[in-house]
């Protein structure tokens, strides 16, 4: 009855974390490359440190604001992970003032609160195999 609306079709989009191997190329096409995005609320009543030491070690990070000067465009996060071998092992979840990390051997696990409101439908993430490096870049919410 009455008349049809206008139907839209999403079109796959690229993986949440793109693996790079040593000469610096990603492997987009590869399926096997994508990561399943954890729920966020798996781990709203698990903010204790013990919870959190028994999922694996807090790994090594550096979160840098871009633009350095003024208010912040976005985030860029460097995760060291040198017991990771491949981006097919971790998970990551962000949220909107939250970033959420682990690996399935439980070897890490890092749950952290920032405060900005984080733009997650947008973000990207590379790993580096060579370095081990897992790189996230996290554009911010507009205050305007």
């Amino acid at each position: 009855m009455g008349q049809l609306t206008d139907q839209y079709i999403r079109t796959k989009s690229k993986p949440f974390i793109v693996e790079i191997d040593s000469n610096g190329k990603s492997e987009l096409d590869e399926q096997d490359k994508l990561e399943t995005i954890k729920d966020k609320n798996q781990f709203e009543n698990e903010n204790d440190i013990e919870t959190k030491l028994q999922r694996g070690q807090i790994p090594e990070y550096k979160i840098t604001r871009e633009p350095l000067e003024g208010e912040p465009e976005y985030l860029v996060m460097e995760v060291q992970l040198p017991k990771v071998k491949s981006s097919k092992t971790i998970s990551l979840d962000i949220g909107e003032d939250r970033i959420l990390l682990q690996t399935r051997s439980n070897v890490y696990f890092l749950d952290i609160y920032l405060s900005f409101n984080m733009n997650s439908d947008d973000c990207g993430a590379q790993f580096d195999k060579a370095t081990q490096i897992l790189t996230i870049t996290i554009p911010l919410e507009t205050s305007k």
